[in-house]
């Protein structure tokens, strides 16, 4: 009796942590992103996770049992992952999806999950009753200061004689939705050093091939921002890019160290709002020696199975120039990678850098090489005058065993 009762608890453990071969898609609707609650204007960000064993197909969201659009698929809930493992969507099992309420009337509406597996099968998950409530005061512009990061360094030729230029790029996005054609739209984009107006998109758009292109401009291509924020009036063009001379701001009166950044947006119907604050730090180049080379490793992920020749890409850059990247994998130099690939991510980014128009790097990684298990995987930029900077690193785990 005793050994039933042992065979059937491992049973039971295994079949919770496994899929089952006909489960229907199961999930849950978490609500409203960060800010909970039930009530929201504007767009409002709707989340949860959903797995099936045969992989989920899509994720659709509903507003008062009529389709509102599809969510975007593939984020990661780490703790749903560690709960339940070996599902094909297991390692990105959460789901996002914005809402534009000011499509609806003012009130309670009632919000639906439809989870629809890749061998059909459909699963409503809890519903949520949300209310939503878009007066003008409500719907300013609102997005994001995405670059650069808070606390960077953005360096200038502070030599305001010198012909050549250093220049910092500041950039992001802004929505703005209402409730009339009239009060949607955002009308311009201010950027502020210290709270003083420095640049407005109205009246400062220009293009400028030594700043990479349009500066002090709003209206950029912004693919990804339609995905996430589909059928918003601009979301296709909701890029905003700033491009400021550090060295020329400094030479006219701002110190050296510690400066805020703020990027205010206004709509048509004369709301204004500030969208993103960082602080940043003006340095001039004349003051320092050379500059470490910057970048990153793209591929591998980190922490999955690899086997076989596996693409290891990344980015790299340098004001004195990009001379070489070297690949290593636990501490050992496996090999140097082929430098000259277009990043048009990154590109805009970074105007005036020697390899600013193809700065990716790509190298063959040959897993069979190396023994099965946990590997870390280095990329080193090497500039024009030998020095070396350590750009990237990832934990890989090799598993060639059961490759064909």
């Amino acid at each position: 009796m005793k050994r039933n009762v042992i065979v059937f608890s491992i049973a039971a453990v295994l079949l919770a942590s496994a899929p089952g071969w006909s489960a229907a898609p199961f999930g849950q609707f978490d609500g409203i992103n960060a800010r909970g609650g039930n009530a929201g204007a504007g767009t409002i960000p709707l989340v949860g996770w959903a797995l099936d064993d045969s992989g989920v197909k899509g994720v659709d969201i509903l507003v008062d049992n009529v389709v509102a659009g599809r969510a975007i698929y593939g984020m990661t809930r780490p703790r749903v992952t560690q709960r339940f493992p070996g599902f094909p969507d297991s390692a990105a099992p959460g789901w996002g999806f914005q809402l534009d309420t000011t499509h609806y009337l003012n009130g309670v509406h009632i919000v639906t999950v439809q989870v629809t597996s890749k061998s059909g099968e459909v699963v409503t998950l809890n519903p949520r009753k949300l209310q939503f409530h878009n007066v003008e005061h409500n719907l300013a512009p609102f997005g994001e200061l995405e670059f650069p990061r808070p606390h960077a360094e953005l360096r200038g030729k502070c030599d305001v004689e010198n012909p050549i230029r250093r220049f910092s790029v500041v950039a992001g996005f802004a929505l703005d939705v209402g409730t009339t054609d009239d009060d949607t739209g955002v009308g311009y984009v201010e950027l502020l050093v210290d709270r003083a107006l420095i640049f407005n998109t109205q009246v400062d758009c220009i293009f400028s091939s030594p700043r990479g292109g349009l500066s002090q401009c709003y209206g950029l291509r912004r693919n990804d921002i339609e995905q996430v924020y589909p059928g918003i009036k601009d979301s296709a063009h909701s890029g905003f890019r700033f491009v400021l001379d550090v060295g020329e701001l400094i030479a006219a009166g701002y110190t050296p160290g510690s400066h805020v950044l703020t990027i205010r947006a206004g709509d048509h119907a004369s709301q204004v709002r500030n969208i993103g604050e960082i602080v940043a730090n003006f340095i001039c180049d004349e003051d320092l020696g050379n500059e470490n080379s910057f970048g990153d490793v793209d591929e591998p992920a980190p922490g999955l199975l690899y086997r076989g020749v596996v693409q290891t890409t990344g980015w790299a850059l340098d004001i004195e120039g990009v001379q070489a990247v070297k690949v290593l994998v636990d501490g050992t130099f496996v090999g140097f990678a082929a430098l000259g690939f277009g990043r048009p991510e990154i590109t805009p980014l970074f105007p005036g850098f020697p390899e600013t128009a193809a700065p990716g790097w790509r190298f063959s990684l040959d897993t069979r090489l190396f023994s099965d298990g946990e590997h870390f995987l280095q990329a080193i930029a090497i500039d024009t005058t030998g020095a070396e900077t350590d750009i990237g690193r990832r934990r890989i785990v090799i598993d060639n065993i059961a490759s064909p």
